[in-house]
């Protein structure tokens, strides 16, 4: 059985579900071989479960490069990061570099500097797929020694896979588990930003997905999936069990609009333990 590390995400998501991981967890199973999670994004949920197996994937390369770099030697990245000074200055020329030249930990550690300093923590790329963020001006430190190298230990062993998440879950089979938290369908407003790759994922990658789940399913593979609750996905997802989760979205400008529920999917019932 794994040791279980004290480890917080490194880079902030959009829709990141660290205030969150907790609570859904107790919908999980407990009992399966292989966890995949296709979205990892910042990672919450996988670094709070910390399965002894593990399966990651995504589009964004940058944000899975960064992963098997702090894999595979997390001090090197360390010693990047300790170089660099959180002024404008430094942000911009940081910025102005283009990651794809740089050796993979020194690339990850220009992607956890531009996300701890860029304002509000965003991750946002234009169509030639270059960070477009501003400056955030914070006085804060922008990374912890400590966590970098718990976040580290608990991707020791953790396959990474970069691929769309019907290929990244090709093999799961019936001992396995899955839980997806896709780039939500729109509410609207802010809500509706998800270029964190240089491509958007659209409505029908959202009728791709739930296609996905209902051929997960005939293979008895149990899977949990997170996303907004709107008349679109609970049409989408019809017949299968649904849970409202109350959550604040930070991202949103509007104060009086962060507070929302979403939901949570599952296609194995109520056999979860929520203690």
């Amino acid at each position: 059985m794994r040791f279980p590390f004290d480890a917080k995400p490194v880079l902030k998501w959009a829709g990141g579900k660290q205030s969150l991981a907790d609570r859904l967890i107790r919908y999980f199973p407990t009992d399966f071989s292989r966890y995949y999670e296709p979205f990892i994004g910042g990672g919450s949920v996988l670094l709070a479960l910390q399965p002894q197996r593990a399966v990651i994937g995504d589009l964004n390369d940058w944000l899975l490069d960064t992963y098997l770099a702090l894999r595979d030697d997390e001090s090197r990245v360390a010693r990047h990061l300790d170089a660099m000074i959180n002024t404008r200055e430094e942000f911009e020329r940081i910025r102005r570099v283009d990651p794809s030249g740089l050796d993979p930990f020194q690339r990850a550690a220009h992607l956890i500097y531009l996300n701890k300093t860029c304002f509000r923590g965003l991750f946002r790329v234009n169509r030639k797929g270059q960070f477009n963020v501003p400056y955030g001006a914070y006085d804060r430190r922008y990374y912890d020694p400590a966590n970098l190298a718990s976040v580290a230990a608990c991707l020791r062993g953790v396959e990474i896979r970069h691929a769309d998440f019907e290929l990244c879950l090709a093999d799961a089979s019936g001992d396995d588990f899955v839980y997806m938290d896709p780039p939500y369908y729109k509410q609207g407003g802010y809500s509706d930003f998800d270029r964190y790759t240089r491509w958007k994922f659209r409505e029908n990658d959202h009728v791709r997905l739930a296609a996905l789940c209902r051929e997960l399913d005939l293979r008895g593979v149990r899977w949990a999936l997170s996303n907004s609750d709107t008349p679109f996905v609970r049409d989408l997802f019809q017949g299968y069990t649904t849970h409202a989760i109350s959550t604040r979205r930070e991202i949103n400008l509007n104060s009086q609009e962060r507070d929302i529920d979403e939901l949570l999917i599952t296609n194995y019932g109520d056999n979860i333990h929520k203690d």
